[in-house]
């Protein structure tokens, strides 16, 4: 179970950084170049739809990420996964795991004295940090899922406004870090016998760029 919930989590996190980061550049970079915003704005409205439905999949995604009422895997089930499966991060399956690899016999005794066997309790002490950002999920991005793009609640339907003025106070980057950090810790203590620990690892955000700018850079030079 925790193999499969460990790769839906990661394409999860994936998704949400690279909607965010697509979403950012289309924000951004046409603001702070005019020749490029003269060649967007020869076809605008495909623009700002793109704009919009990487904010509302990364929206989506969050709330399959954070949501504990769905059928989606959420990361607590990703969290109980690692916990139910704790045999699979013991030094006994991290030994069959590397032996497969070139010239195993040549390193792997010294690499398993290094190893660390992750415990129950190593992922029992990530769960506060995901009801950390789970409270920030429900305060301020969980209402426009729910009142805006899943459901286009009424109530809300001439007060869009307002939920978005709200995510203000919370700090998406911060969020998509987070995840970065959770997925990285935990799949490096499966595949490298890691510590699984939370060290404010960042993603990579030039490297989720690289693409949108290459391909705003061709869309400004045609």
């Amino acid at each position: 179970m925790y193999i499969e919930y460990q790769e839906h989590f990661s394409n999860e996190v994936y998704q949400a950084t690279a909607c965010y980061v697509i979403w950012k550049n289309l924000q951004n970079e046409p603001a702070n170049d005019e020749d490029l915003l003269k060649a967007i704005n020869v076809t605008p409205v495909s623009w700002i739809f793109i704009r919009h439905s990487m904010m509302v999949s990364l929206i989506m995604a969050l709330g399959r990420i954070f949501d504990t009422d769905g059928d989606a895997v959420s990361v607590d089930d990703l969290i109980k996964s690692c916990i139910t499966d704790i045999n699979l991060f013991s030094k006994e399956r991290l030994r069959e795991r590397k032996s497969k690899a070139y010239n195993a016999s040549e390193w792997i005794e010294d690499y398993m004295e290094n190893a660390y066997e992750p415990t129950c309790e190593d992922f029992q002490r990530m769960k506060p940090h995901i009801r950390h950002f789970r409270e920030i999920y429900n305060t301020y991005y969980k209402p426009l899922r729910h009142k805006i793009f899943a459901h286009a609640d009424k109530q809300y339907h001439s007060k869009t406004d307002e939920l978005w003025l709200a995510t203000k106070n919370a700090n998406m980057e911060d969020m998509l870090n987070f995840l970065e950090d959770l997925n990285f810790a935990i799949r490096e203590a499966y595949l490298n016998g890691r510590k699984p620990e939370l060290i404010n690892r960042k993603f990579d955000e030039q490297w989720f760029a690289k693409d949108i700018k290459h391909l705003l850079d061709r869309v400004k030079n045609a």
